[in-house]
């Protein structure tokens, strides 16, 4: 039995059966006949065999298939979700200077343009519903109440005309606005590279906990998740590989004067002046991963 969930509990799913040990997550990314990657996520109880079947599955049908460990968001969707485009928008800059900065990073798009792809409706409808909307101070909340749902209604952060073209939009820019003054901010600048880093070193961070945490078999296999899921600029390697490139040092001081808990993992590898490549930074995330799931 394998589940399309991006976030459902897998082990919770399998806990409903009477065979716990043939249940596996096939996590496809959207749209699944175009996005390449296949995350096959492993429960506390999904037996080898499940899980070799699963991975021969993805390679018959031509996916790149990742095994990752079962937790909120799995590997790709949990560490693109810490990234820093809300704290960005809610800090003085408007969306088309952060969707910039990301695209000439190398992002086929930045995050306000995927956000109206996707629909701001989706998790705007949830927070609304649960009552953990505050539109009054969050800008993504603010275009929900306004009913700026992206390009399925032609008006998110940007406007849309019938073609799907879009352009700034000034009433969507005067909604940004508005919140800024709730919160007593004042319009802000930054340079494409510090707009970049505030976007994603939270990614890197999360990256090292996932490895610390038993849920990615290796560094690579984030960066593989993160390419072929969000489409991550091939020559930057990833964000293990674009922090390795940094300098490992480096993307931790700039991680912790971001105020963010730097991981354990890659403060480890600070102290101990571990590269990705180094033997015993492989030992480490084979004892941390083994530590998970040699239990089975």
């Amino acid at each position: 039995l394998a589940s399309n969930t991006s976030r459902l509990n897998i082990d919770e799913i399998a806990s409903a059966t009477q065979r716990p040990q043939d249940v596996i997550g096939c996590h496809f990314f959207s749209p699944a006949n175009v996005m390449r990657l296949l995350e096959n996520v492993r429960g506390s109880k999904s037996s080898p065999r499940t899980i070799a079947t699963a991975m021969a599955f993805g390679v018959k049908i031509k996916k790149i298939t990742c095994l990752v460990g079962n937790c909120d968001g799995f590997i790709a969707n949990r560490v693109m979700g810490v990234s820093g485009s809300r704290d960005l928008v809610h800090s003085g800059l408007l969306p088309h200077q952060i969707d910039a900065a990301a695209e000439a990073y190398g992002m086929k798009m930045g995050p306000f343009r995927m956000n109206d792809l996707v629909g701001l409706d989706l998790f705007g409808r949830e927070r609304a519903s649960t009552g953990k909307a505050t539109p009054d101070k969050d800008a993504f909340d603010a275009m929900y109440k306004a009913e700026r749902f992206g390009q399925k209604n032609g008006k998110g952060f940007y406007k849309y005309d019938d073609k799907g073209k879009l352009s700034r939009d000034p009433e969507g820019e005067a909604i940004v606005q508005k919140v800024w003054s709730n919160l007593g901010v004042s319009p802000s600048s930054m340079t494409q590279e510090e707009i970049v880093e505030k976007l994603y070193l939270p990614v890197v961070n999360e990256g090292f906990k996932c490895l610390e945490e038993g849920m990615a078999i290796r560094p690579a296999d984030i960066d593989v998740c993160l390419h072929f899921g969000y489409n991550w600029p091939r020559y930057r390697g990833g964000p293990m590989r674009w922090a390795a490139a940094m300098g490992l040092p480096v993307a931790l001081e700039k991680i912790q004067k971001q105020g963010m808990t730097a991981s354990t993992l890659l403060k480890e590898c600070v102290d101990k002046s571990w590269t990705l490549d180094s033997p015993e930074l492989t030992k480490r995330i084979e004892q941390a991963w083994n530590g998970r799931w040699s239990k089975l």
